[in-house]
């Protein structure tokens, strides 16, 4: 099921375990107990008892979650974005100059 037509609850599964594949790093845990000024039992338990429905409630009013490195734009800009991006590649011409053009050509 792709990403854009799967439900909330499942796109919060996905993103539960993204983060807990992240805090999966040696040191994790202890990093962020120090960075929230709790202790790592507490840091342990909100990813135990709390991470999941917090997530589930972030996605049922529509936000998610993404990875710091992604850049993330509206909606409709992005369609755009790919309608253009298609036609150019549609268009023989074009498409041979976008991949087989040197730079400074």
């Amino acid at each position: 099921m792709g990403e854009l037509s799967a439900a909330p609850i499942e796109r919060s599964r996905k993103a539960f375990s993204m983060v807990l594949q992240a805090m999966q790093d040696p040191g994790t845990q202890r990093n962020l107990a120090q960075v929230l000024g709790v202790s790592e039992s507490t840091v342990s338990r909100i990813k135990n008892e709390k991470l999941e429905d917090a997530l589930a409630l972030i996605y049922q009013l529509g936000f998610k979650v993404v990875d710091a490195s992604r850049v993330c734009v509206d909606r409709s800009k992005y369609e755009a974005m790919v309608t253009i991006a298609r036609a150019a590649m549609a268009d023989e011409d074009t498409a041979r100059r976008l991949i087989w053009e040197e730079e400074g050509a």
